[in-house]
Order: C-alpha cells, then sequence, then structure tokens
C-alpha cells in the first residue's frame, strides 16, 4: 500500500488589507521574473518620442524611429500585467490603468491605488479622462472621480446610478466636452453636467441613450466615444455612429464602415477620426470613410492605434501589434509567450523548459525568447511529458497526443494507438494527463468511448499500446489528473475520487494488477471531485480536490485533511514537491509553500509577491537552477530559488551569500544542498555556534539566539547518507 508518515503543520499568514484605491506601497520583486504575451493589445498611445502600449501581458514602452522596446510586468511594480489604458495629464504626469489598479508613474517608480468592488474583489479599470486636479475612472463596476492630491490620491465619490439603467454598468470610455461627462457604459451611453460631481450621485441628472429609445443601440452596449467636428461619435457592438441634433430632436447617424463591425476604440489624430473595429480600421473624414488595407493582417480584429511619423501602429484583439502603412505592415515581436493561458509546465534534467496553452499549442524557453513547438495541437495543449532521449510529447483536447523528436513529428489518436474518442465525436481525442517513469507512457484520454481511460505506451517501441478500463478497476471515464511512483499510478477523476493501482514491473502483464478507488465515503477523501494527484519523495500519495488537500496516511488506511491558511484556497489544482520535500500548493486564489523543516505555511498572491495571477493552472521546478515556474492565465511567473543552482553532492556545497551581511533579522543564509542534511557552523578554534536542519537559513543567531559576531566561521553539512560538505562563511553586521 502507499507509504505515510505524520507531521504536524502549523500556519503562518500574514494578513493583506488595502483600502479602497488606498495607495499601497510601490512594490517589485526582484526574486520574481514574468514571461507575458502581449498579443491582446488593449490600447496604444503616443506621448515623449514613444509609444505606448497596453496589453493583457503588460506595458511595452517602444521607440518607433528604432523599435527598441522596453517592457514592463506585474514585478517591476505594475502588479498587473492586465492592463487598459495610460493617460499623460495636463500636469504631464502619466497614470495606468488596468486591473483592481491605478497607477500613478514617476520615472521607473509606479504608485499603485487598489480598487476594491463591495464585496472586496478588485475591479478593471478600462478607461481615464483627465479633468485638472482629478481623474474620471471608468471601471467594470461604473464611473469614478479620483483626487490626483489629496492625501497623496483617494477616491472623491463613486457613481453607478445613471438614468434608466440598471445599476453598476460598466464605463468603457469617458469624453469630456466642457461641463459635459460622456460615458460609454455596457448599458448604453450616458451624459450629464460634472460641474458639480455631487449632483452625479442622483440616476436623474444623468440623460441615457440605449435601444429602449433609440433602434440603433440594438445591442446597448457602448463602446467607444470620441468628439470630431463638433459632433459626439460613439462605437458600438454593430457599428459606429455620430449623434445629429436638430429642432431638439436627436438622431443616431451611421458612419458607413462595414456592416456589424464591433467599434473597439477612436482617436482624433490631425483633423481626422481613425476608427478601430473588428471589421477593420477606418479613416474617417468630412468628405469621405476610407477602409484600411488589411491584406498584411491575420484577421480584420483591430484595438487601437497611433499614426506617427514612421507610419502607422496597429493593435490587434488577439494577434499583437503591427507597423507599417499602406498595404505593408510588419508583425512587431517581443518574444514574449504565444499566449498567456498557460495549461502545462514541464523542466527536463538538462534544464530545458517549456509550456502548453489552451488555444496556442505549446512552445519552448530558448536563449531568452519563446519559439513555437511545430505539432498539430487541435483545440490547445493541456498536457505536456519529456521522455529519456528528451522528445516532447503533448497532450492535446481534441487532437490526441503529439510526439515530437529527433526531427519526427506523429499525431496519435484512435486510429494509431489504444486512444479513443468521446462518444458524441469519435475523432475527438482529448488527452489531459501524461507522466513517464523512463521506460513507459502513462497517458489519460478523457471520456474515451471504449471506456478505457488509461493508455501505456512503451517508450523503446511507440507501436506498442495498452489501455486500461472498467474492466481493470477503472469505473470512470472522467479522469483529470495522473502520477506514478515506481509501479503504482494514481489517477484524479473529475466525480469518483481517485485510483490506485498497482501495475507490476511490466504495465503489459496484468496477471499480477490491482486497483482501489479511493473515494470520501471509504477513505475520508476531502472531495470525490479531484483536481491532481501527486506522490511525494517518499512514495505517498497526495490529491488535491475541489474542497482541499489531502495525504493518504497508510497506518490509519484513510487520507487525513490538510488544513490550509484562512483565505487561501480550498480548491486545490496544482502540487509539487522540491527536493528537500517542500510543498507548493496551487489553488484558485494563490500559491502556497509549505516549509517541510519548519512545518510553516506561507502565501503568495498578486499582492504580496510577483505572482502574474492567482489562479495557478502549473507548476514545475527548473532542476538546474530550482528556480519555481509557475503557470497561469495570465502568463508564466518565475520565482527564483532561495537556496541558488542546487546540488545533491555534499561535497560541492556552498553557502550563501558570502560575505553574509546583516542588515536585519531578514538576512539569511542559505546552503544549495537538495536532500536530508544537517548543518553546524563552528568558530574557528572549534566552538560549535549553532546546529540546524539545511531546510532552515540561518539567521546569524547561536543555539541561545543571540547574535552572533561578524567574523569568519566554519561550517560542516552532513547529508543523511553520510557524505560530508564544509566550507568558510564571512558574517558582516551592520
Amino acid at each position: 500500500m502507499v507509504k505515510g508518515k505524520i507531521f504536524k503543520i502549523e500556519i503562518i499568514l500574514a494578513i493583506w488589507a488595502i483600502a479602497l484605491a488606498a495607495p499601497a506601497g510601490a512594490a517589485t520583486y526582484s526574486n520574481w521574473r514574468t514571461y507575458t504575451s502581449t498579443a491582446q493589445v488593449r490600447y496604444v498611445d503616443y506621448f515623449d518620442d514613444t509609444l505606448h502600449v497596453m496589453t493583457s501581458g503588460g506595458y511595452l514602452k517602444i521607440d518607433p524611429a528604432t523599435a527598441g522596446m522596453t517592457k514592463i510586468t506585474n514585478d517591476d511594480g505594475l502588479g498587473t500585467n492586465d492592463l487598459y489604458y495610460i493617460l499623460k495629464d495636463s500636469s504631464q504626469e502619466v497614470w495606468l490603468a488596468g486591473y483592481g489598479r491605478l497607477l500613478r508613474r514617476d520615472g521607473d517608480i509606479y504608485q499603485p491605488y487598489i480598487f476594491f468592488d463591495r464585496s472586496d474583489n478588485l475591479l478593471n479599470l478600462y478607461s481615464l479622462a483627465d479633468d485638472n486636479e482629478q481623474l474620471w475612472v471608468g471601471t467594470s463596476a461604473g464611473l469614478t472621480l479620483f483626487s490626483k492630491n489629496i492625501d497623496g490620491g483617494q477616491i472623491e465619490d463613486s457613481y453607478d446610478r445613471f438614468g434608466n439603467f440598471n445599476p453598476g454598468p460598466a464605463v468603457y470610455d469617458i469624453l469630456l466636452v466642457g461641463d459635459t461627462i460622456w460615458i460609454a457604459t455596457s448599458s448604453g451611453l450616458a451624459v450629464a453636467d460634472k460641474s458639480r460631481p455631487d449632483l452625479l450621485k442622483s440616476f436623474a441628472n444623468w440623460k441615457t441613450f440605449n435601444s429602449g429609445n433609440y433602434p440603433e443601440l440594438l445591442y446597448d452596449t457602448v463602446s467607444a466615444l470620441a468628439y470630431y467636428h463638433g459632433h459626439i461619435y460613439l462605437g458600438t457592438r454593430k457599428s459606429a455612429y455620430y449623434i445629429s441634433i436638430e429642432g431638439g430632436d436627436t438622431a443616431f447617424v451611421r458612419v458607413p464602415t462595414r456592416a456589424t463591425t464591433k467599434v473597439n476604440h477612436m482617436r482624433v489624430e490631425a483633423d481626422t477620426l481613425y476608427i478601430y473595429s473588428t471589421g477593420g480600421y477606418f479613416i474617417v473624414t468630412d468628405s469621405v470613410t476610407i477602409w484600411g488595407d488589411i491584406t498584411s493582417f491575420p484577421n480584420a480584429a483591430f484595438s487601437s492605434g497611433y499614426v506617427t511619423s514612421q507610419g502607422l501602429w496597429l493593435g490587434m484583439l488577439l494577434n499583437g501589434l503591427y507597423y507599417g502603412e499602406g498595404a505593408h505592415f510588419t508583425k512587431y515581436d517581443d518574444g514574449g509567450l504565444p499566449s498567456n493561458d498557460v495549461t502545462a509546465l514541464y523542466a527536463d534534467d538538462s534544464g530545458r523548459v517549456g509550456a502548453c496553452f489552451r488555444l496556442s499549442g505549446a512552445a519552448k524557453f530558448e536563449s531568452g525568447s519563446w519559439s513555437p513547438l511545430t505539432m498539430n495541437t487541435g483545440s490547445g495543449a493541456v498536457a505536456v511529458a519529456i521522455d529519456r532521449d528528451n522528445a516532447t510529447w503533448v497532450g492535446t483536447w481534441g487532437n490526441g497526443l503529439n510526439y515530437a523528436g529527433n526531427d519526427t513529428n506523429i499525431n496519435y489518436d484512435e486510429n494509431n494507438s489504444t486512444l479513443r474518442g468521446v462518444l458524441e465525436a469519435p475523432s475527438y481525442v482529448v488527452v489531459n494527463g501524461l507522466a513517464t517513469n523512463g521506460r513507459y507512457l502513462y497517458v489519460n484520454c478523457y471520456r474515451a468511448l471504449d471506456g478505457n481511460p488509461l493508455s501505456i505506451v512503451d517508450l523503446e517501441n511507440r507501436n506498442r499500446w495498452v489501455s486500461f478500463g472498467v474492466a481493470d478497476g477503472i469505473a470512470t471515464d472522467q479522469v483529470d489528473a495522473i502520477d506514478i511512483f515506481g509501479n503504482y499510478v494514481a489517477i484524479g477523476s473529475e466525480y469518483s475520487g481517485v485510483y490506485y493501482l498497482y501495475l507490476g514491473d511490466d504495465p503489459f502483464n496484468k496477471s499480477d494488477d490491482s486497483a482501489v478507488n479511493f473515494r470520501e465515503d471509504n477513505s475520508w477523501l476531502g472531495s470525490n471531485n479531484v483536481n491532481t494527484v501527486k506522490f511525494d519523495n517518499h512514495g505517498v500519495l497526495w490529491a488535491g480536490t475541489k474542497y482541499g488537500l489531502s495525504r493518504y496516511d497508510d497506518g490509519i488506511e484513510r487520507f487525513v485533511n490538510v488544513i490550509l491558511p484562512d483565505g487561501f484556497g480550498p480548491e486545490v489544482t496544482h502540487l509539487l514537491f522540491d527536493r528537500r520535500d517542500n510543498i507548493w500548493i496551487g489553488a484558485r486564489n494563490g500559491l502556497a509553500r509549505y516549509d517541510a523543516a519548519q512545518h510553516s505555511m506561507e502565501v503568495f498572491t498578486n499582492l504580496n509577491s510577483g505572482l502574474a495571477d492567482n489562479m495557478i493552472t502549473a507548476l514545475a521546478i527548473n532542476p538546474i537552477t530550482n528556480d519555481l515556474w509557475i503557470g497561469t492565465p495570465s502568463g508564466i511567473s518565475i520565482l527564483k530559488s532561495s537556496i541558488g543552482p542546487p546540488t545533491t553532492e555534499a561535497a560541492k556545497v556552498i553557502a550563501f551569500p558570502n560575505p553574509y551581511v546583516v542588515r536585519s533579522s531578514d538576512d539569511v543564509l542559505n546552503f544549495n544542498y537538495q536532500g536530508n542534511a544537517t548543518v553546524r557552523i563552528f568558530t574557528p578554534t572549534g566552538d560549535l555556534v549553532k546546529e540546524f536542519d539545511v531546510n532552515i537559513p540561518w539567521d546569524g543567531t547561536n543555539q541561545d539566539g543571540k547574535e552572533a559576531a561578524s567574523g569568519v566561521y566554519l561550517f560542516l553539512l552532513k547529508a543523511s547518507d553520510g557524505s560530508i560538505g564544509r566550507g568558510k562563511i564571512l558574517l558582516v553586521r551592520q
């Protein structure tokens, strides 16, 4: 049965509370790094001889003359990569708007103001309008008036009632004309006199336009605004219009763009109106509307743009940034991810790293940039494994299993393997889990129509396959996760708990196989809805479920449900064990690290770390650098190792930083040994200063908890296998 050991978990969790739009400390995270895709461009502006591009993957600052680029992400102080707007105000200050944050830029420092709704959820900030000492902010829950100077920046008031609209519509764009404020919302167009902001709290002081009184606004949503030649222009989900008022009658006059095109942005430049939409981009003058040439583009979905002296820069909804003129445009490549929606990660023994993406296949990281793997991944790549020949296997949602190795690409599906499609579409083969022990590849085939959701391929003969299902003790086809340890296989399912199989030395020989189904009702599993299963370094089985984290205890033949920190979880999405037996726990609301030596937990979120997104979709550790790679729907975050490049050889262990400079209690000394070991610190004369587990950093104190004096110290590391490592440490107190 499954091996087990009992330990106590004590919870240490910092509580973070930030008042609505209170200025938070500007933070950069030097031990974090983020990789994102800028394929989804939200907004483009130009000032200070620089093109400023807001994307779902961060902020691009581009010199149009040289095409030189600086990419700024959450770990550079933004706190988010999900950006919607940038504005340079009348006092030359620069403001950025994004998910949950209004950012005031001061050189390379970004002062964040955090925006929560009444339920303490972060708001999207879509648009900004400068009004001297104040900013108008369009959010996902209405309109906000923000003071730039009172108490260093604060909300003055919020508005969510506009005429006959339902409360709290999203405000996508804001236009100020004299003392009048126009807002484009998810419920229609609204206008009011802003000279008395306090009066805007009353819905009766807003005049509204929507499909109820103007059939042109068929879908209600107004997405963009502009003031051009004395007219208010607006963009909707259907077309672009301008407002004509004659004799007290108001009419919406359609701009002659292509029919049924959703307008994303409007801009007036050099006495010309530019309209960017899902049906192309359009140049409007008093006399004519010109349709931009789109032959250089993959589609016609444009989000924003700007004309510079070097040509036109165009942002696309899903395909990145282009520059050029006429019919000749070139895609601007920032070397980032092909997509932000990460589904799986791998890091092999040689330090190669790669990722899978929900809609964009798979890619590998080489020489500081990302390049796609050439394979047919259908509706998206969702699982990945590297075999002992360094070939890459990618599981897809609908297109079976892809193999890429030795200049060979093979797609395995219902025609050349034991994999099977779903009942509704037999050729739609979903592979959503992979694990390998070097000799065999274990494959989860979701909803296989023959009732055999587990397949195994012999990596020494890829034509040799075997499958397992109902007859072998797996009574479900809705499988979600898989892991292996020795001759054991664990499979997590959507609704039926964990299937635990013993397959012997030869999985193709079923004569010695056995299977057990662990569920809520027979083994105290936290939930039958299992997202992830993982064996730790000692063969203990863990399961992350919809309602928490469970560990199998062989002594009582039951699962023990681990208490997670308050506010973290309960749903656990991913698990990973490092070589020091620490546990990395992914959830829908952050990442936690259980410290095996100190029996404590630390929680990371995008409010207290460089984490790109709180939803954790994948975890991997690069064995060469010991860095943790974290997949999210907003890109990849990397948490740099606190022990540096690891070693499993005691004789090669080093202490760092060395010299060890102590300025505060936060300064600690680590050892890069990966494994179980004891460290002893001695004076040069051989007196013992302190003894501790290698997983616990040295804080510069002795056995009595008193500060050790500055000077030279010796360390001796003794590993669990008896091997010895030695070295010197220079401690400097400041």
